[in-house]
């Protein structure tokens, strides 16, 4: 039963990750367009993922993996949330 405990916690956190790096993927050219509340939730729910990871790696002693996570966190949420200058369609000729 513990062991059960543990695959399974461990299947539903990469889930859980795979699909918080797939929602910024996603949105990477149209979270502008996204209303507040959308994009709030999208950046709450990349920066708790990530967050979760650095304090489960802080709380065993690996600094250096905590490090990398708010890194990673951080350059998610930000990927996401920078303004970034929309190009000019071009002409094909």
């Amino acid at each position: 039963m513990f062991s059960a405990l543990i695959v399974g916690h461990i299947l539903f956190g990469l889930a859980s990750f795979a699909g918080s790096l797939l929602l910024v993927a996603g949105f990477k050219t149209s979270f502008h367009l996204l209303t507040k509340i959308q994009q709030a939730g999208i950046l709450f729910t990349v920066g708790g993922l990530f967050a979760t990871l650095a304090f489960a790696m802080g709380a065993h002693g690996n600094w250096f993996a905590t490090v990398v996570f708010i890194i990673l966190g951080t350059s998610m949420a930000g990927f996401l949330a920078w303004p970034r200058q929309q190009s000019a369609p071009t002409k094909l000729k």
